[in-house]
């Protein structure tokens, strides 16, 4: 598989700073060129439309006449690790991990002494423990894209469509769609972002090469031709993706009790961006284990290597950052991810160095 590094001055965490620009709100990183000069355009309403998991390489299954392959301006890269939960922080901050703290599904947090899924304040190894305060709002807490329009341009109003894992959300894209077509009637300024789960959900549990995805890229597109064609000359709609997904193989590291016996902890973050705290006595036998038995299938990062090829990002760096990161991160560059639950769970998954996970579309469509 090819590698691809992120490129901070082609990201999706630059498609928010152009929104921030044009909101008169303060740009801390790079522009994208191709959105501001539609974004100067003088649109009345911005829809800002997140699918999880739409990488680039899922653009085979549409037809080169569908809307999404119309409105294609090019590729854009995600951030490192390409994932979720460091992906649409970085869109709804506009800026990189390395200043968010948000780096990944599981983060260990040394003042609670746990291993936390950072969406649902739940410790991932152990369901029985409980948290007394919401750690993400203790810990991680920033200006979100919304707080920052509207401090710039108070006559702006904002909207967040999520699915129903929320409150209020809504239990399809195309519900999404429809609201979404509503607040474009609405006679003052908005901003609206959008985001949706799939087709991450599906290849998860499907795969990124099989049918079920090429179905929900598919319907997708039609959803979004649905959004385009009802619009009038005084909407934009901007859309991108997290991250993209590969067809992947499991290892058990649980079951590693070589490796294991290495470590302070269990490993955290992602399953292809895998997370090692080392007993200080033991980092050379890891090393040498880790390369003999994984060598030629994860690259083994140190914090230091990390933070010098600055793979999350650049800035002020989050204070946590230091404590949520082990000794060694070993990323994913082939098909494998670290099993860290024990039974078989994924076909499909993210958070790798490969171009399939870490290339997205920049989808620009406006009638001006």
């Amino acid at each position: 598989m090819e590698i691809r590094h992120p490129d901070y001055r082609n990201s999706i965490l630059n498609v928010t700073n152009s929104i921030l620009k044009h909101y008169g709100a303060e740009a801390a990183y790079a522009t994208l060129p191709e959105l501001d000069a539609a974004l100067e355009k003088g649109y009345r309403h911005v829809f800002l439309v997140l699918l999880d998991g739409f990488g680039v390489n899922l653009f085979k299954f549409l037809e080169e006449n569908s809307g999404m392959k119309r409105d294609f301006k090019k590729e854009i890269t995600s951030v490192f690790p390409p994932t979720t939960v460091a992906a649409t922080n970085a869109v709804m901050s506009g800026l990189p991990p390395y200043v968010t703290g948000y780096i990944g599904w599981t983060q260990y947090f040394k003042n609670e002494d746990a291993n936390v899924i950072v969406f649902y304040n739940q410790d991932f190894y152990d369901f029985e423990k409980k948290l007394e305060e919401k750690l993400s709002e203790k810990y991680l807490k920033y200006e979100s894209i919304y707080e920052k329009i509207r401090k710039a341009s108070p006559d702006v109003e904002t909207f967040e469509l999520f699915p129903n894992f929320r409150p209020d959300g809504y239990p399809t894209f195309g519900s999404q769609v429809d609201r979404a077509i509503e607040i474009a009637r609405r006679p003052n300024r908005t901003f609206a972002y959008v985001y949706w789960s799939e087709p991450d959900a599906t290849e998860h549990k499907h795969g990124v090469e099989v049918l079920e995805t090429a179905a929900m890229v598919r319907e997708l597109n039609r959803e979004y031709e649905r959004l385009t064609n009802s619009l009038g000359g005084d909407s934009l709609v901007v859309l991108i993706a997290d991250h993209g997904q590969v067809d992947v193989e499991e290892i058990f590291v649980l079951d590693d009790e070589e490796l294991m016996a290495c470590l302070v902890r269990k490993p955290s973050i992602e399953p292809r961006a895998c997370n090692f705290f080392v007993k200080k006595e033991k980092k050379e036998e890891f090393v040498s284990l880790f390369r003999r038995k994984y060598g030629d299938k994860f690259l083994l990062y140190s914090k230091e290597r990390l933070y010098q090829e600055e793979l999350l990002g650049t800035g002020k760096k989050h204070p946590l950052l230091d404590d949520f990161l082990g000794d060694f991160l070993a990323i994913s560059v082939g098909p494998y991810i670290f099993n860290m639950v024990g039974v078989k769970t994924y076909k499909g998954h993210h958070a790798g160095l490969t171009r399939d996970e870490m290339l997205v579309p920049l989808i620009i469509h406006g009638k001006k």
